[in-house]
């Protein structure tokens, strides 16, 4: 086995690793974003080792011409890559999630109620489906299910929520 195989081979081991690695703990690198994705570097480094030990075992080129290749290769098909698999997921992720700042004002059912001082949990119906989300009453009061509620303010992945007075049509005599 060549230096150049060797190489090639620790190379694809180490991106293989470290793409376990990221599977595991994506949340920690949310930090990188674009080209500079761990998922991106990833593929084209083990994109590169293979091409590069593919070419070396079945076209028997020069070694610094096959690293050219691989190099060359891993960026092309590491480009489609982003671009057609990557960049359409994460604005997919992006546009069915709602954020906090989105459920702010938005009106909702309760589920379960809400005890004096306690949790309870509130449905969101959206576009896309409904949402549940922990509950709790802005001052602390009582708010049984069949009040509809307002989301004020969301702290810590719990929304706070007071009574929602609908508006009423007042007759005309």
């Amino acid at each position: 086995m060549e230096a150049i195989d060797q190489l090639y081979w620790w190379v694809l081991i180490i991106a293989g690793f470290g793409t376990f690695i990221y599977m595991l703990f994506s949340d920690a690198f949310d930090m990188f974003e674009g080209w500079f994705n761990p998922a991106v570097i990833l593929s084209f480094l083990a994109l590169g080792a293979g091409i590069g030990l593919i070419l070396n075992a079945l076209a028997h080129v020069s070694p610094m011409i096959g690293l050219a290749v691989a190099l060359v290769g891993s960026f092309a098909l590491t480009t489609l890559l982003y671009l057609f698999v990557l960049l359409p997921l994460s604005n997919a992720e992006e546009s069915i999630g709602l954020t906090d700042e989105a459920l702010i004002g938005r009106v909702g059912r309760l589920t379960v109620p809400i005890p004096e001082g306690g949790y309870g949990e509130v449905m969101i119906e959206t576009v896309t489906g409904s949402l549940l989300k922990t509950a709790q009453s802005m001052d602390g009061t009582t708010i049984s299910t069949d009040h509809r509620v307002v989301i004020i303010e969301v702290k810590g992945n719990i929304a706070i929520v007071m009574i929602y007075d609908e508006p009423t049509i007042r007759e005309e005599k």
